[in-house]
């Protein structure tokens, strides 16, 4: 396997050698078109020689029988030795290896039987686990295969068994009806006609009962609960963009460029934002096999490819998505991408060019270039190529190397899209397009605004872990990239009112204090001031996104969570700072009953407040032992809201305690998310 680095590397030493580094690198930077930057580099023999895309690993992309079947064998071992968690690995693996009629309304012959089987082997073992949905799903997956006709009593039994175990006794008896039709039509001598005939009546008995529906179990909840089914939605979404709260407005200024605003005062906990990506890939490594490619939700049972055995689906609908869109072009270059291990920004513009064919994209840009730059998207939320190429990149303020390389990387993907994507090269009519140099230009040019826009707004996904502390810094494991419309126009703060989570590729963006109204809504590209210094925070923002941050933490360089007090203090709500005895001795102003000063300046209940900050704080303290098991409920939320707005209203800033409120906050809607449950230890247990 060779990487995009050791080629770039091998490039660079070949321009030493030939003592062309200076020549070169005098073509890049800020008064060069990207597209000239890109056509250059292209045209030097030292580029065709080097910046070739690998052949990557065949082997992890191949479909066989004989693959499948060792899979097959293994899950067969494993099942009858009890070992569950392991068998339905390995009949996953079988059906990824298995070959696929396709899509397309292929025939199904006797060449599909393995994949038929290991459907079957697969569905008996989701029984075992309590998984019957997806027990069920498989059962008709074998049949709709070809499974051989002497065992298909068995499956149909397994489906009435299914749906007497979901409750649904009508269709479980209306199952076993028609498997009593059809044991005249199989295989079968007298004496297994009898049995199956014996079964299938005990089978009809239960259907009577309503008391059988078998309820369901935690004890594989680590393998097979990903979230819940739906991300919270927005509070009180806007009628012209449902994506965006009512809350919230995006406005523009030459400083801030365009942002969003609060137009009322938003409670911690309002969901804010609820996009889908515009593009999004799964992380080029195992997360291939473990996530589906086309939502990014984890997949227990997963559906294959038709032609690879490297990208799974969660569902038949992410599968046709999948194959008749992005997966057309990537399938075949999919090792060649994981050899290269892509950075996100590049391995997410591959996936946005080779989602579309090469004479969209002449069409897309030269409206885009007729358009001129004076009508950027300014204040609206579209979900076309058109926000993907007004991304903002930076690409004046990038040195001569990283140009260079981005450039380099630009080659080395166009050389696959040429070379390996006929889905690019083809017109609406199924033809083969003619490639001209303008094209290839063309091709590297976007190539290199698409990765450098993406490195200034990607979006990680991940998904939250249980099983260890839910409520820690990292948040969960990241498993893809993604890119979005409105999220974009969230600029950053080190002590941000907002922060995002993922449910697969939809992100939802919430509050985690008060935001007054005309406030802005920001959000951390990065660290967050309690665990990084001002001036590692500030460097790493200037070398990332080529700014320098004036939130409140830098302004005031806020100390970092250790040096932080660890008990809230109540406020003056004159200066802000700490109350001595309910008493601000600088502004000579004692907060023990709500009224209203000469200056205007509103008193609180200081005694009182305190009394409710108590209970919320002995509340809060209940609601995060539920949390951290990865428990979750709106009263659970309440809880942590009600001791946030306390502490967000009367409280001095910074303090460990609202930190802490808010990680506790983050804990909970990173539990509405993607989750993956770690699995129990003997000592846990």
């Amino acid at each position: 396997m060779t990487s995009f680095k050791e080629l770039y590397s091998k490039f660079r030493g070949l321009l030493q050698q030939s003592w062309l580094t200076n020549d070169v690198a005098a073509h890049f930077g800020p008064t060069a078109t990207l597209d000239s930057m890109f056509k250059y580099l292209w045209s030097r023999p030292e580029a065709q020689q080097e910046l070739l895309p690998p052949p990557g690993n065949l082997c992890i992309n191949r479909k066989g029988e004989s693959e499948a079947e060792k899979f097959r064998n293994e899950g067969n071992r494993l099942y009858k030795e009890k070992k569950l968690e392991q068998a339905l690995l390995a009949y996953n693996y079988s059906i990824l290896a298995a070959p696929h009629p396709g899509l397309d309304g292929e025939i199904v012959g006797s060449q599909h039987e393995g994949l038929s089987l290991a459907f079957a082997n697969r569905s008996a073992v989701l029984y075992e686990m309590a998984q019957y949905k997806y027990a069920l799903a498989d059962a008709e997956r074998a049949l709709a295969f070809g499974y051989p006709s002497s065992k298909r009593h068995r499956l149909y039994e397994r489906r009435a068994k299914c749906l007497q175990a979901m409750g649904k006794m009508e269709e479980a008896n209306a199952v076993l009806e028609e498997t009593l039709t059809a044991l005249a039509t199989l295989a079968l001598d007298e004496k297994e006609v009898t049995a199956a005939k014996n079964s299938i009546s005990k089978l009809k008995s239960k259907c009577y009962d309503k008391q059988n529906t078998i309820p369901a179990t935690l004890r594989y909840q680590h393998v097979f609960y990903t979230g819940q089914a739906y991300p919270p939605p927005v509070s009180q979404p806007r009628s012209d963009l449902p994506c965006l709260s009512d809350a919230i407005s995006i406005q523009y200024t030459p400083i801030r460029g365009r942002h969003l605003v609060a137009n009322r005062d938003i409670r911690p906990g309002e969901v804010l934002v609820q996009e889908d990506a515009l593009a999004a890939t799964t992380k080029l490594d195992t997360t291939l096999r473990s996530h589906c490619s086309t939502c990014l939700h984890r997949c227990p049972a997963p559906l294959p490819c038709p032609t690879c055995s490297l990208v799974v689906f969660c569902s038949e609908e992410c599968q046709r998505i999948g194959v008749a869109g992005y997966h057309r072009a990537e399938c075949g270059v999919l090792p060649t991408l994981v050899s290269l291990q892509l950075d996100p920004a590049a391995a997410l513009a591959f996936r946005v060019l080779s989602s579309t064919t090469l004479p969209a994209l002449r069409s897309k840009v030269s409206a885009l270039l007729q358009e001129g730059s004076g009508t950027r998207p300014m204040l609206s939320v579209q979900r076309d190529y058109r926000t993907l190429y007004h991304l903002e990149g930076h690409d004046t303020a990038r040195t001569e190397s990283q140009l260079q390389e981005t450039a380099a990387i630009a080659c080395v993907l166009a050389h696959i899209l040429f070379e390996n994507c006929s889905s690019f090269l083809m017109d609406n009519t199924g033809k083969f397009c003619a490639i001209s140099e303008e094209d290839i230009i063309l091709v590297g040019g976007q190539l290199m605004r698409l990765i450098l826009g993406l490195e200034c707004n990607i979006h990680l996904t991940k998904e939250a872990l249980v099983g260890t502390a839910v409520m820690n810094k990292g948040r969960g494991q990241e498993v893809g990239w993604s890119v979005y419309s409105a999220l974009s126009f969230v600029n950053h703060s080190c002590v941000p009112n907002t922060l995002s989570t993922s449910h697969g590729k939809i992100k939802f963006l919430y509050s985690i204090n008060i935001i007054p109204r005309g406030a802005e809504i920001t959000d951390s590209y990065g660290e967050r001031y309690v665990s990084h210094t001002r001036t590692e925070r500030r460097t790493a923002l200037q070398q990332h996104y080529y700014f320098c941050c004036g939130c409140a933490a830098c302004q005031a360089d806020w100390p970092l969570f250790k040096d932080i007090p660890e008990k809230p203090s109540l406020r003056c709500p004159s200066c802000f700072q700490a109350l001595a005895r309910f008493t601000c001795r600088l502004c000579d102003i004692s907060c023990t009953s709500q009224a209203t000063t000469q200056t205007g300046i509103r008193l609180y209940n200081a005694p009182d407040i305190l009394k409710q900050l108590n209970k919320a704080w002995h509340d809060f303290l209940k609601a995060t032992v539920q949390i951290q098991k990865g428990n979750i409920s709106p009263e659970l939320v309440e809880m942590v809201v009600t001791l946030m707005e306390i502490l967000d209203k009367y409280t001095v800033y910074p303090s460990q305690a609202i930190i802490n409120a808010q990680e506790a906050l983050m804990a909970c809607f990173d539990l509405m998310g993607s989750v993956h449950f770690l699995p129990i230890t003997p000592k846990q247990k």
